[in-house]
C-alpha cells in the first residue's frame, strides 16, 4: 500500500476550507502585535504567545537587527555541535544571573524546552507521571524519555495519589503538570500550587 494513500483521500480540511472555516495557516501580513492585518483587515491577535510584547520592543529589534548584521541569518548548526554563538552564552550568563541560578539553558520554542528537560529528568528505569491534560511538548517529552508513562485524569489527585502509592519504591519517579493547562485555561489543583 502507498503511505501516500492515506494524505491523499484526507479531504475534510479541503471541504472545511472551502467553506471558509478552517482555522490553520492564516497568513498575517503585518507584524505580530495586539492587532495584525489578516486579509486586509485589522483584527484583535488572541493567539500570541507574545505574552509580554517584546516583539514590538525598540531595543529589542534593534538587537535582533544588530545581531543579524554581525552572525548572519542562522547559526548553520545544532547548538550541540556548531551552532552556539558567543551570544546564546552571554544571554545564558545573564539568565543565569538575574534569576540567582547557578546556570540557566536557552531553547528555541518552549516545546523543545519541554522535550529537552522531561527527556533528560527521565529514563528507561524510572516512572513519569503526567496529567492527561498535559501539553503535547511534556508528554512527548515523557515519550523521549523512554521511562513508562502514567497518566491521571486531569486534575483527579486521588488518582495521582493511587500511582504513586502503587509505585513508591519501586523506580525513580517524576510527575509533570502544566503551569497552566493551555487547552483548557485552567491552572492545576496540586497541593501547593498557585491558583
Amino acid at each position: 500500500m502507498d503511505p501516500f494513500d492515506k494524505v491523499r483521500s484526507f479531504t475534510r480540511p479541503r471541504q472545511v476550507a472551502a467553506l471558509g472555516l478552517y482555522p490553520y495557516f492564516i497568513p498575517i501580513s503585518s507584524q505580530a502585535g495586539a492587532e495584525v492585518i489578516v486579509n486586509g483587515r485589522a483584527m484583535l491577535m488572541f493567539g500570541s504567545n507574545n505574552y509580554l510584547g517584546l516583539t514590538q520592543d525598540p531595543r529589542v529589534k534593534e538587537a535582533a537587527i544588530r545581531a543579524l548584521e554581525q552572525f548572519g541569518t542562522s547559526c548553520t548548526g545544532s547548538r550541540f555541535l556548531n551552532g552556539t554563538l558567543d551570544l546564546h552564552i552571554e544571554l545564558e550568563q545573564r539568565l543565569a544571573t538575574w534569576t540567582q541560578k547557578e546556570s540557566a539553558l536557552v531553547f528555541t520554542t518552549g516545546y523543545q524546552a519541554n522535550l529537552g528537560a522531561v527527556s533528560a529528568l527521565a529514563g528507561r528505569h524510572d516512572l513519569i507521571i503526567v496529567d492527561r491534560a498535559d501539553h503535547a511538548s511534556i508528554i512527548d517529552g515523557a515519550r523521549l524519555s523512554y521511562a513508562e508513562v502514567a497518566k491521571f485524569k486531569h486534575n483527579d489527585l486521588e488518582q495521582l495519589e493511587q500511582i504513586l502509592a502503587e509505585n513508591q519504591g519501586k523506580k525513580g519517579l517524576l510527575i509533570v503538570v502544566d503551569g497552566v493547562f493551555s487547552m483548557e485555561a485552567t491552572w492545576p489543583t496540586c497541593p501547593g500550587s498557585w491558583r
